[in-house]
């Protein structure tokens, strides 16, 4: 096991998961975030969504790419209805586009990439509620 890169805050608002992380992290930061999230589910509506703030487009490695795929699963399965990326940079996005298509496609969970968090959680809102 190695130490983990990478640090994050959760907070539940509503019908939405607010987080707060540094865009690389590793395995092991993966690992404590979803466990942290799974609790958090717990007490979440049964729709919600998670809006994820990072200062760069969150490019994963090939482990956590497939953990995320993993833990995604249960997500969906419990009621991620969307998911929206603030990333005011754009270094990367491309990959991470794709990255997150791979993990979010198959379990049909919407995702977008936005500047500002005003707008990710309008369109994060409007997919919870409209897909109900």
């Amino acid at each position: 096991m190695f130490p983990r890169i990478g640090t994050f805050d959760i907070v539940a608002e509503g019908d939405v998961i607010h987080v707060r992380s540094t865009p690389q992290f590793n395995l092991e930061a993966v690992q404590e975030y979803s466990a942290k999230v799974s609790e958090v589910i717990t007490h979440m509506p049964q729709r919600f969504g998670i809006l994820a703030e990072f200062e760069n487009p969150p490019i994963v490695g090939p482990e956590v790419e497939q953990a995320m795929r993993e833990t995604s699963r249960q997500r969906a399965a419990r009621g991620l209805a969307a998911v929206a990326f603030v990333t005011p940079g754009h270094d990367g996005q491309k990959i991470a586009i794709g990255q997150w298509h791979r993990i979010y496609d198959p379990l049909g969970i919407a995702f977008a990439f936005f500047d500002d968090v005003e707008s990710a959680r309008t369109w994060l809102l409007a997919k919870i509620k409209s897909d109900a």
